[in-house]
């Protein structure tokens, strides 16, 4: 099980073993931009390969007759070391991040969704519903509306990163009560009905359906792991979104043992 190093842009990417190394060899699998090893078909993340910067000297000529002596910094034993405490730190990060998340989803999502957007919905909802509405200020309510968000549009502009960043926002906020679906009606924090219905409504669907497909590289890894694992299938074949649809929402919702 040798590990093998591939040069791509001056970078040194690190395969770990024989059979990724023939994936790649015979282009079952290419290194995308973010250093992972990535299947072709099916389209999903096999391997996060470490990486590091080609060094290069510029105006220098060794003489031919006299090859270089190795440097002890280029040592086996050295570099070993040093990937080893790579490894370790990593190990760590991973550790730090995983537990972020999860005081993220038992803690702060179940308080946030309590304190606002339970009561927010049924605002809304009485809003809409209220029979002393008229019918005239709806659409003056729309067209104000309209006008703020295109002098807001005219006034700022955002740069891919940050557009990016609000899309997984979007998409972590479904996959956050999609995930915790069972820990925050144990902890009597949703109604289950409720919850369902703003996971598989059509327009969310859609808009979540949308974001995958335009970019596969969105979701981080941990989290499009995470998916893939709730919905039991790969959410990419031949490179092209499989749409995820209200019926396998609510088989997830069967499987966390709920009568839907």
């Amino acid at each position: 099980m040798a590990e093998h190093r591939i040069r791509k842009n001056n970078i040194i990417y690190i395969i770990p073993n024989d059979e990724l190394y023939e994936k790649w060899k015979n282009n079952e699998a290419f290194i995308d931009e973010y250093g992972r090893l990535m299947n072709r078909k099916p389209h999903r993340v096999l391997k996060e390969l470490r990486h590091y910067v080609e060094k290069q000297s510029f105006g220098q000529k060794s003489p031919p007759e006299h090859p270089p002596v190795p440097s002890r910094k280029s040592s086996p034993v050295i570099e070993h070391f040093k990937e080893t405490a790579q490894d370790k730190v990593r190990e760590v990060g991973d550790k730090i991040i995983n537990r972020s998340v999860d005081a993220v989803f038992d803690d702060l999502l179940p308080k946030f969704w309590h304190k606002y957007v339970v009561p927010s919905y049924y605002r809304v909802k009485e809003a809409l519903t209220s029979k002393k509405s008229k019918p005239h200020s709806v659409p003056s309510k729309a067209k104000t509306a309209e006008l703020t968000f295109s002098n807001v549009k005219t006034e700022t502009r955002m740069t891919q990163p940050e557009a990016d960043a609000e899309k997984r926002k979007v998409l972590y906020h479904w996959l956050g009560m999609l995930s915790s679906l069972k820990k925050l009606h144990e902890a009597g924090e949703i109604d289950i009905e409720f919850t369902l219905s703003q996971l598989t409504d059509p327009v969310m669907l859609e808009r979540v359906n949308l974001l995958l497909g335009e970019n596969p590289n969105l979701l981080e890894v941990n989290n499009y792991i995470t998916l893939c694992k709730l919905l039991g299938r790969d959410l990419y074949q031949e490179e092209q979104l499989i749409p995820i649809t209200a019926a396998e929402i609510t088989t997830i919702a069967t499987t966390y043992g709920f009568d839907v």
